[in-house]
C-alpha cells in the first residue's frame, strides 16, 4: 500500500464525515429575512429582567418550597405565573440559553464546536432591544455580548471549580455587581437615562446551582441549600427586585425567573431525561397575568414572550410559539397584535425556504400546510382581528402553528434523500476501489489512475449539469460527483468492464468448465453471508451495548481456526475468558453511580497478579519488572482512597511516565515490552476509573495475552519470549489477515463499549476525573476523558502490531481490511443520523457514525505509535549478543507463512 492510497483513504473519509453538515446537520438559520414588528404604539413593560438558575430542576424546586420563600410566595399569593418549562436537548447551558432568548432549539452544525459557539450569527431579544446589560458565567454571557447595545460582566473562569465546597460564591459575585451597577447609575445621568429607556433586557445568570450539582450532586446538602442563602437565588431575586423597584418606581418592570436545563442525579446532563428536560419558571410584573392555573410551556416559546412583553420583534429565527395565556396586558387587542407577529415571523421562514426549492420540475409542497392553507389561515386572523374575536384567532393560531413549524422542517429538510443516496454510492464506490486495490497491490500508483475514464465522460456532465440545474452548493456538488470519479479509478485499475465483458461472453458461451461456478457463486455467497452477519453484530453492538455479548461469544469460536497444539490447549481458558466478560455488556453503564472498593480491587489484583508471575523460573528475566509493578499498583490502590488534591500531581505525573517508563525498565525483547505498557498503561487507567472498568480492562488484558499466543503458535514459550523487536516481513494468506481483521474490530468495539456506551454525555460523570482536576475545563476533561478511551486502543494497537512484527505492508493491509468492515458499518450509521429527538440520540447517532468512519484511521495511526513506542529504547542499549541457538531456530521459524506454519 503506498501513501498515495493512504492519502486518497483521508481525502474521502474526510468528504463523507463532512457530508453529514451538509445532509443532516445544516444550520436551521435563514438570513435575510425581515424583522416583524408588533403593530401597536404601547407595550405592556418597558423593560424585563431574566434571571437563569443554571441547572435548577424542577422537582427540587417543588420539593422544598422553604428553600425559596419568595418565589413560592409570589406563586401562592397569586402575584403572578408559574408552572413547567420544557427545555430542549442538548439540555445543555450554551443551548438553553439560545432557546430562551433566541426562540431557536440548537443549531445542530454547531455539534463541530461542541455547543460552545455558534458557527452562524442569530437573532436574539437582545439584538432587538434598545440596550442589553447582563452578569453571570463567562461561558453564558460571552455569547451575547458582541452587540454595540449589549454591555456584559463576567467573572473568571477559573472559579467554576465544581469541587468547591461552596460555589454559591459565583451568584454571589453575581448580585454584588448587579447592586453596584445599579448604585453607579443613580450617579451617573448618561447610564441612568439608557437604563430609562424602553425595550430593555437584563440577565442575571446563576450558576452556583449547577456548579454545585455536578460537584455534590443534586441531591446533596450543598445543592439544595443554594437555592437558600441570603444574597444567593431567592434571597438574592427578592433583593433585586427591591432595589429595582426603588430605581424605577414605575411598575413597568416584567420579571422571569428560570432554569436553562436539570441535571441527573449523578451530576450531569445533556439527554433528554425528565429531570434534565424539565424547568421551572416564575413570571411576574407588568404585562404578567396575575394568578391562573400551573402552565405547561416549551423554552422556546419564552423568547416571543419576552419580545412581545417589550415591544420587539420577535427573533426572524424563532420557533417559539408565544404562550398568550402567560399575558395580562390590560387589551386583549395587543395580545392579538403580538400573535399576528409571531404568524408574520414563522410565515416569512417557511416562504424564503419554498423559494428556495421551488423552482425545480419534480418540487412537490408541504401536503399538510401548503400555499391554500397559509393563505386562508392569514385571511381568516386579519378577519377575525376586524371583528375583535381576539380570543378565537388566538386559538386558531395556536391550532396551526405546529403545522407552521413542521413546514419549516420539511423545507429544510428538502434535499436530504438525493444527497444522502449520493453519499451512500459513493461509500459502495470507496469500498470496491479497496477491494480492487487488495486484490491486485502490485498496481503502482501512478498518477494515470487518476485521471478521470473516457467512459465517464457522460456521467461527469450529466452530473456537473444536475449540480448547477439545482443550484447545490460546491461541498454538495462533490457528493454528485465523488461516486462517479471513483468508479472512474475503479475502472482505470481494474479494468471493470473488460472483465465484464468476459464473463457475459462465458455465460453465454455456457463454458462452465471455466467458469467454475464454486468458485465464481458458491464461495462468494457463504462469504457475503458470514460477512453481512459479522457486521449485523458489529452494527447492533454500536446501537446497544448488550449485543457486545454476542461479539464475545463469536470470539470464543476463534480457536478452531487454528491448528497449533499451543492453542489446543489454553482454548478453555479462552472460552472462559469470553464468558466471563459477557457478564458486563449487561451491566449499567459506567458513569450513572461509583464503586471505589472495584476501581482499589482492580490495582491490588494486578499487583497480586505480578507478584506471582515473578516466581516463575520461565520468566526470570522480567522478575524485577514484576516486583517493581507489585508496589506501583499497590500504591495506586492507596492513592485512590486519599483525597484527591493530594493525589492530583502523582496522577498527572503518571500520564508521562507511561510513556517512558516501559523503554527503560524492560529490555528489548516482544514480549517484555508487551508486559510493560500493558501495566504501566494500567496505572492511569485505573486513576481514571470510577466503576468496574478497570477490572473489565484487566480481564480483558488476559484475552489479549492469549490472542498474542494463538497467533505465535508455531514458536514454543521460549522461543516466544526470545522474540527481540525488528521489523521482520511475515507473509500471510487473506484468510489469516481476515481472520486478524475480524479479532481487531471486535476488539476495538469491546475497548469502547464493554464498560458503557462512550457516545453517551449523559454517562459522563465529573467524579471520573476527580484525581486528575476540579476546576471546570472542558478542553482538559475532554483530552482526559480520550486518553482514557484511547488506551485500552492503544494496547490492542500495542498486541496486533507485535503480531505482524512490525512490517509497515502488514500494518496498512491490516488497516485496509479493517476499513472494508467499518465503513459498510459507517454507510449503515450515515442512514441512521438523527438531527430531532434527544440529544442522547443524536450524539449516539454522531459518534456511531464518526468513531466507526475513524476507527481503521485510528488503528493506523495508534498501531504506528505503538511500533515506535515498543521499538523505542530509551537508554539506548547496544547489546550485541549473539543469537542462541533458541534464536536461530526462530529466524528459520520466521521465514515460513502462517499458513504454512499451520
Amino acid at each position: 500500500m503506498s501513501w498515495k492510497i493512504l492519502v486518497a483513504s483521508i481525502t474521502v473519509h474526510l468528504i463523507l464525515i463532512y457530508s453529514i453538515f451538509d445532509v443532516y446537520y445544516t444550520s436551521p438559520l435563514v438570513h435575510g429575512i425581515p424583522p416583524q414588528f408588533i403593530n401597536s404604539q404601547s407595550f405592556p413593560a418597558k423593560r424585563i429582567f431574566i434571571i437563569s438558575a443554571d441547572g435548577l430542576r424542577y422537582d427540587t424546586f417543588n420539593k422544598y418550597p422553604d428553600m425559596s420563600p419568595y418565589l413560592h410566595s409570589i406563586m401562592n399569593n397569586r402575584k403572578g405565573i408559574y408552572g413547567l418549562s420544557r427545555s430542549h436537548v442538548p439540555t445543555e447551558s450554551r443551548p438553553g440559553h439560545v432557546a430562551i432568548f433566541a426562540g431557536i432549539t440548537e443549531d445542530i452544525s454547531a455539534v463541530a464546536k461542541g455547543w460552545k459557539k455558534n458557527p452562524v450569527q442569530f437573532d436574539s431579544v437582545f439584538n432587538r432591544s434598545s440596550n442589553s446589560w447582563m452578569w453571570g458565567s463567562p461561558d453564558i454571557v460571552n455569547l451575547f455580548d458582541d452587540l454595540p447595545n449589549a454591555k456584559s460582566f463576567s467573572y473568571s473562569s477559573d472559579e467554576e471549580d465544581f469541587a468547591s465546597e461552596d460555589a454559591s460564591k459565583l451568584d454571589k459575585w453575581v448580585f454584588d455587581h448587579f447592586e453596584t451597577f445599579l448604585t453607579s447609575a443613580s450617579t451617573n445621568n448618561e447610564l441612568k437615562m439608557k437604563l430609562n429607556e424602553p425595550k430593555s433586557v437584563f440577565f442575571l445568570h446563576l450558576l452556583g446551582i449547577d456548579t454545585n450539582g455536578h460537584g455534590n450532586k443534586p441531591r446533596s446538602k450543598q445543592y439544595i441549600e443554594n437555592i437558600k442563602v441570603f444574597s444567593f437565588v431567592d434571597s438574592g431575586i427578592e433583593k433585586v427586585q427591591k432595589l429595582v423597584d426603588e430605581f424605577f418606581s414605575d411598575g413597568k418592570t416584567a420579571w422571569l425567573f428560570t432554569s436553562d436545563h436539570g441535571m441527573t442525579d449523578w451530576g450531569s446532563h445533556g439527554a433528554g431525561s425528565d429531570d434534565e428536560v424539565l424547568t421551572p419558571f416564575v413570571a411576574w410584573g407588568a404585562g404578567i397575568k396575575k394568578g391562573g392555573p400551573k402552565l405547561d410551556v416549551h423554552q422556546i416559546d419564552l423568547a416571543p414572550l419576552i419580545s412581545s412583553l417589550i415591544g420587539c420583534p420577535i427573533p426572524v429565527n424563532s420557533m417559539g410559539i408565544l404562550p398568550v395565556q402567560m399575558m395580562d396586558s390590560k387589551s386583549s387587542g395587543y395580545e392579538f397584535k403580538a400573535i399576528e407577529a409571531n404568524f408574520r415571523q414563522l410565515k416569512e421562514q417557511i416562504t424564503f425556504l419554498k423559494n428556495a426549492k421551488s423552482g425545480r420540475f419534480w418540487f412537490t409542497q408541504f401536503e399538510k400546510f401548503g400555499d391554500k392553507a397559509m393563505e386562508s389561515l392569514r385571511n381568516t386572523l386579519n378577519q377575525l382581528g376586524r371583528d375583535r374575536r381576539f380570543s378565537v384567532a388566538t386559538s386558531l393560531f395556536a391550532e396551526n402553528a405546529h403545522l407552521m413549524k413542521e413546514a419549516i422542517v420539511f423545507y429544510h429538510r428538502y434535499d436530504r434523500q438525493m444527497l444522502g443516496a449520493a453519499v451512500s454510492c459513493s461509500f459502495i464506490a470507496w469500498i470496491a476501489l479497496v477491494v480492487s486495490f487488495l486484490n491486485d497491490s502490485t498496481t503502482k500508483g501512478t498518477y494515470k489512475l487518476l485521471i478521470p475514464n473516457r467512459l465517464f465522460t457522460i456521467p461527469f456532465l450529466l452530473s456537473f449539469l444536475f449540480s448547477v440545474y439545482c443550484s447545490l452548493s460546491i461541498t454538495q456538488s462533490i457528493y454528485i460527483f465523488l461516486p462517479v470519479y471513483l468508479l472512474s479509478i475503479l475502472e482505470n485499475h481494474s479494468h471493470l468492464t473488460r472483465k465484464a465483458r468476459e464473463y457475459v461472453t462465458l455465460l453465454f458461451a455456457k463454458d462452465f468448465t471455466k467458469l467454475r461456478i464454486v468458485d465464481s457463486f458458491m464461495k462468494p455467497f457463504v462469504g457475503f453471508v458470514g460477512f453481512t452477519i459479522t457486521i449485523c453484530i458489529f452494527v447492533l453492538t454500536f446501537m446497544d451495548r448488550a449485543f457486545l455479548a454476542a461479539v464475545f461469544i463469536l470470539l470464543a469460536f476463534i480457536p478452531q481456526f487454528y491448528s497449533y497444539p499451543i492453542v489446543s490447549y489454553w482454548s478453555k481458558t479462552w472460552i472462559l475468558t469470553c464468558l466471563s466478560l459477557c457478564i458486563f455488556p449487561f451491566l449499567p453503564a459506567v458513569g450513572v453511580t461509583t464503586h471505589i472498593p472495584l476501581c482499589i480491587i482492580s490495582p491490588f489484583l494486578t499487583a497480586g497478579i505480578c507478584h506471582r508471575l515473578s516466581k516463575r523460573g520461565c520468566l526470570a528475566r522480567q522478575k524485577q519488572l514484576f516486583e517493581l509493578m507489585v508496589y506501583v499498583h499497590s500504591a495506586v490502590a492507596i492513592f485512590i482512597t486519599i483525597p484527591p488534591s493530594i493525589a492530583r500531581w502523582i496522577s498527572w505525573i503518571s500520564i508521562p511516565l507511561s510513556l517512558i517508563a516501559p523503554s527503560i525498565i524492560s529490555g528489548p525483547y516482544l514480549v517484555d515490552r508487551l508486559i510493560a505498557y500493558s501495566l504501566c498503561f494500567y496505572v492511569p487507567y485505573s486513576l481514571l476509573s470510577i466503576s468496574y472498568e478497570s477490572l473489565f480492562v484487566l480481564i480483558f488484558l488476559f484475552l489479549l495475552t492469549l490472542f498474542v499466543r494463538f497467533e505465535f503458535g508455531h514458536l514454543s514459550d521460549v522461543e516466544l519470549l526470545q522474540l527481540k523487536i525488528d521489523a521482520t516481513k511475515v507473509s500471510s494468506g487473506e484468510y489469516v489477515e481476515l481472520r486478524r481483521t475480524v479479532v481487531c474490530v471486535s476488539f476495538v468495539l469491546c475497548t469502547l463499549f464493554g464498560t458503557g456506551n462512550f457516545a453517551s454525555i449523559n454517562s459522563f460523570n465529573p467524579s471520573t476525573l476527580n484525581l486528575f482536576i476540579s476546576v471546570f475545563s472542558p478542553f482538559t476533561m475532554a483530552i482526559l476523558l480520550v486518553l482514557k478511551l484511547l488506551i485500552p486502543i492503544l494496547l490492542v494497537s500495542s498486541a496486533f502490531a507485535s503480531i505482524v512484527r512490525f512490517d509497515r505492508e502488514s500494518i496498512q493491509r491490516l488497516c485496509c481490511f479493517s476499513l472494508i468492515f467499518t465503513d459498510f458499518m459507517s454507510m449503515c450509521f450515515f442512514h441512521q443520523l438523527r438531527d430531532d429527538g434527544s440529544w442522547l440520540d443524536i450524539g449516539m447517532s454522531i459518534s456511531q457514525f464518526i468513531v466507526s468512519m475513524c476507527i481503521s484511521l485510528a488503528l493506523l495511526i495508534l498501531l504506528s505509535i505503538s511500533s515506535h513506542l515498543m521499538a523505542f529504547d530509551f537508554s539506548r542499549r547496544s547489546d550485541s549478543t549473539r543469537f542462541s541457538p533458541e534464536i536461530e531456530s526462530i529466524s528459520k521459524s520466521r521465514k515460513l507463512s502462517d499458513d504454512e506454519a499451520a
